[in-house]
């Protein structure tokens, strides 16, 4: 067996994607109440980019070079001292924000979340931000009821699609805007697409809706306010419209 190498992709600067490159890096050792993990699955998401680009508030303090990768999932190869409840070899994951692009990283055992065996790791990867985020946004912070009248913006992204999918297993009535080529995606999941380029989604559903969740933040959300119903719910998540240098939260209309 060759000496283990930890390639990693990190920023050298601010920027555009040329600021990114792959170099070797120490091989981590874990600490106390740590594990070390071989990395086999680490997500590539639009968050990143935001990050690269000086952008997210989670990481404005961080100064290049630094490793990305939001999330991650690997098999454990390594226990640090008083470390219980796992064993060399199990798979893990956990929503890291930055340093799992990487070969090998270290991970605190107390927030790694056991993979079950059988599940394929780039799907569970993928399930780390943007289906815990759908989640959380569902079930925590709207706090929606069965039948309620919900849009979703973005409803061909990431957490778009998430949101469409645990939105009818709790039994909303569901609407999705998104390009008209992707119609057939959203009503796959069991949304009812919207074409934001050709429909006015303020006037899709008499009334308005009860809930509004907007991953744009286009024209500072405020048609998405005006597609709600008196007393409904706006819940605003991102900035992707032009990426700007804030976040908004969720809030009643």
């Amino acid at each position: 067996m060759g000496e283990l190498r930890n390639r990693v992709v990190q920023i050298r600067y601010f920027g555009d994607p040329d600021g990114l490159e792959v170099v070797d890096a120490p091989l981590p050792t874990a600490g106390r109440g740590e594990v070390r993990v071989h990395v086999l699955a680490s997500s590539v998401v639009f968050t990143d980019v935001v990050i690269r680009r000086h952008l997210y508030p989670q990481t404005i303090s961080l100064k290049p070079p630094f490793v990305l990768g939001y999330d991650v999932v690997g098999e454990i190869d390594q226990l640090g001292p008083d470390v219980t409840g796992f064993k060399l070899g199990d798979r893990v994951a956990d929503m890291t924000v930055v340093g799992s692009n990487a070969a090998y990283r270290t991970l605190r055992a107390g927030e790694a979340t056991r993979v079950p065996p059988g599940v394929d790791v780039a799907e569970a990867a993928a399930l780390i931000l943007s289906w815990t985020t759908a989640y959380q946004l569902l079930h925590r912070a709207s706090r929606v009821k069965r039948g309620q009248r919900v849009l979703v913006h973005g409803a061909a992204g990431a957490v778009g699609q998430a949101l469409l999918t645990l939105g009818r297993m709790a039994g909303l009535e569901l609407w999705g805007t998104a390009r008209g080529d992707h119609a057939a995606l959203v009503r796959e999941l069991g949304g009812t697409p919207i074409d934001y380029q050709r429909e006015d989604f303020t006037k899709v559903v008499p009334g308005g809706f009860d809930v509004v969740f907007d991953g744009i933040g286009e024209d500072g959300c405020r048609r998405s306010l005006a597609a709600l119903k008196r007393g409904g719910m706006l819940c605003a998540y991102g900035y992707t419209a032009g990426v700007q240098a804030h976040t908004v939260a969720c809030s009643a209309s």
